[in-house]
């Protein structure tokens, strides 16, 4: 690429001596014509001519050669044993049994209990106290400052870069992995009862459960959280059971390439400027105010309210109790049995295959590609056309001549 572009700096460099050298002899010409002549502008303009290269890729073909191998297979033959166990059989025998028990039985007393509370009343009291506080006040006023702007000029770079890029090829390997085989067996979970509220008594004195503290309410009914009973449930859980076995892996290994590419940068300059302007600044001035408010406090007092309440009181008494009682016990006896029963036991058999095993080779193929290349051509183009009777004076020195064949030519960028 290097290469490329300093070939086609040369040319043009090439192309505008060829254009300056026309322009003098055009305008020599011009000053000795005595004949109607066509005065002719040159123009450079570029030509794009495609340039066949060849190169060669790589190629990754893949072949198929059959191979043989022996394997070797499990095979189940069936086979006839016997299997002698002794079984335990039962005898029931009936018996009579005495059996002494207690029995607890209710019995319902009536006391007096003492349930006398407090009552706490609130008395109002009104009071006035002084307060005092700043309030603040904003005051406009005029101050100039100075204001910095930076403004950014574009500027425009072109260099070379290298640039990596990455080829992936495939590579296939044999990976041992573990294979879950599970199955879905029962499980049993306990699920907590369901929650709800009902009306519950509760006394005056309680104990805060948050902070443990020690607190007084109104005894009354109150809505209150309970708790229902614990059910059990079986559910199909998923239990894994996990196999090794070996499985083909193809991956892909990266190769890394680089090609130089022309960049063209943007890049901005700073330039600062520097203005006064005028501003009008808030400036806070703090005043006191003082003012008489109201404040009413309330002071507690305490009632004692006298108060008896009957209480039925359920107290259980011991009961002895005899009860006759038939027990069967069993008694065991040995007998020897004889069971035939069938049985598969595995052979290992050798068995040979032909299998077809892929085999990679890789070759170079040749292919075309074009390649742009630019160069510049010189044209002449007719912009007028004059008729001389005398030979046109030179051009004296130091002033300009304003004839077109004069002017200096230039390039296109």
């Amino acid at each position: 690429m290097t290469t490329n572009f300093i070939k086609n700096k040369s040319i043009l460099t090439v192309c505008a001596v060829a254009c300056v050298l026309m322009a003098f002899v055009l305008t020599a010409a011009s000053s000795l014509a005595t004949t109607p002549s066509t005065t002719y502008r040159l123009d450079c303009v570029p030509v794009v001519e495609q340039i066949p290269y060849t190169a060669h890729r790589r190629v990754v073909e893949t072949q198929y050669v059959e191979e043989t191998v022996t394997t070797y297979e499990t095979v189940w033959e069936t086979e006839k044993r016997e299997r002698r166990y002794t079984v335990a059989r039962k005898v029931p025998e009936t018996s009579v049994t005495e059996r002494r028990y207690t029995v607890q039985k209710p019995v319902e007393e009536i006391e007096y209990r003492d349930t006398s509370y407090n009552i706490t009343r609130m008395v109002p009291e009104t009071s006035e106290r002084e307060e005092r506080h700043l309030v603040s006040r904003q005051v406009m006023e005029t101050q100039e400052r100075q204001v910095y702007e930076t403004r950014r000029v574009p500027v425009q770079e072109t260099t070379v870069e290298q640039r990596a890029y990455t080829v992936n090829r495939p590579v296939t390997n044999y990976v041992e992995t573990v294979v879950d085989r599970g199955q879905h067996v029962n499980q049993v979970n306990t699920v907590p009862g369901r929650s709800y509220e009902r009306l519950a008594w509760h006394r005056a004195n309680y104990i805060d459960p948050a902070t443990g503290e020690s607190k007084w309410r109104i005894p009354g009914f109150y809505w209150t959280t309970m708790q229902g009973p614990t059910r059990h449930e079986v559910n199909r859980v998923y239990q894994p059971n996990y196999v090794a076995e070996t499985v083909p892996v193809t991956r892909t290994v990266q190769e890394q390439r680089i090609e130089e590419v022309p960049v063209t940068r943007t890049t901005y300059r700073e330039e600062q400027i520097v203005r006064t302007e005028q501003v009008q600044v808030p400036r806070t001035i703090q005043e006191e105010v003082v003012r008489r408010v109201p404040v009413t406090t309330y002071k507690q007092v305490t009632e004692r309210v006298e108060q008896t309440t009957p209480v039925t009181v359920r107290r259980m008494v011991d009961e002895e109790r005899v009860e006759q009682i038939p027990v069967t016990t069993y008694k065991t006896i040995l007998e020897e049995k004889v069971e035939p029963y069938e049985v598969r036991v595995p052979r290992v058999v050798p068995v040979t295959r032909t299998v077809q095993k892929p085999v990679t080779r890789v070759k170079w193929e040749p292919y075309i590609y074009n390649v742009e290349r630019q160069r510049m051509e010189v044209r002449r183009i007719p912009v007028e056309t004059t008729t001389t009777i005398t030979p046109a004076p030179s051009p004296s020195i130091g002033k300009p001549s304003t004839d077109p064949a004069d002017a200096t030519p230039v390039l296109p960028r």
